[in-house]
């Protein structure tokens, strides 16, 4: 285990948390007798790419592409952060240890400061928070920025969600941007029907790394192997209508992530979806997820 860990349990579900790891999720799981059965991809020891539940993505959202970016006149060179890509990598939180704010039975608190991490230009304060109610799991990252220039912010959840024979999923979104290795090239268009997941379907087969637009921010996962429904909300920001779908061409997992801005938004007129914050101000992803039996429908 990379730290200690953090175990929040109620009599529905319990969640693991490795402060020192990046803030990583080490686990998420359901009570179904007769034990616990994972919802997300649980932690395990790793030589090379980690391998764990979920991560938040801060001060950007997946690659960073052109070397850098460009902002009121000023260019910001970053080199890689990972040895396994040659453009840098679903922000810097990941890379840092965080500290234990606040604790309790049912939640958490986790906090860190970043000063020009791995080179990069922001200095940021950035807080965690986990919390379990009943049968539903919220999860919100802030951050704040610290330096006296104004800077580009975006963030993200990156959850390694479990499937099985029989799971089905469903979410919102109109529109998908065509990708090169997960980058969106050119304007998004329509929903090819393959990718259509605006109804309850079966998560398929085939790689899938794109960015999806005019998403409702809402995700429902049906398990029947485990007799569970995950029904995901994202609270904040309002109108958030961006997310990335990840399926692997192999492995038991696939991630639904809700970020703010789509890959490359820095390389991109506007910087879109990315928010300029000037010193001592916040931004905030919050999302909620409410778990329930199919069983009970029957």
């Amino acid at each position: 285990m990379n730290g200690p860990l953090i175990t929040l349990e109620n009599t529905s579900q319990r969640l693991g948390l490795l402060p020192e790891f990046g803030a990583s999720v080490a686990f998420w799981e359901v009570r179904r007798n007769p034990g616990w059965q994972a919802i997300w991809r649980p932690y395990a020891p790793s030589e090379g790419r980690r391998i764990i539940s979920s991560f938040a993505l801060l001060p950007w959202s997946n690659r960073m592409m052109g070397g850098g970016f460009s902002l009121d006149g000023h260019f910001y060179p970053m080199a890689s952060n990972r040895a396994d890509s040659p453009v840098p990598m679903h922000g810097t939180g990941w890379m840092q240890a965080w500290e234990v704010a606040d604790q309790t039975a049912h939640s958490a608190s986790l906090v860190s400061e970043a000063r020009q991490p791995c080179g990069y230009p922001w200095h940021y304060r950035a807080q965690q928070d986990f919390r379990l109610e009943g049968d539903s799991m919220l999860m919100r990252v802030s951050i704040t920025h610290l330096g006296e220039s104004r800077l580009p912010y975006g963030l993200g959840f990156h959850p390694y969600i479990l499937r099985a024979a029989g799971a089905r999923l469903r979410f919102g979104a109109r529109t998908v941007w065509p990708a090169e290795e997960g980058v969106p090239v050119g304007d998004a268009g329509p929903l090819p029907a393959e990718w259509d997941f605006n109804q309850l379907r079966g998560i398929g087969e085939g790689l899938i790394d794109h960015n999806f637009g005019g998403c409702d921010g809402r995700m429902t996962l049906e398990r029947p192997d485990i007799d569970l429904r995950l029904e995901w909300e994202t609270t904040a920001p309002a109108g958030l209508d961006t997310a990335i779908l990840y399926r692997p061409l192999h492995g038991d997992w696939f991630c639904y992530e809700p970020v703010t801005h789509i890959t490359g938004a820095h390389q991109r007129p506007g910087l879109p979806g990315l928010v300029l914050l000037e010193q001592g101000e916040t931004m905030t992803l919050e999302v909620r997820q409410k778990l329930s039996r199919l069983s009970a429908e029957c």
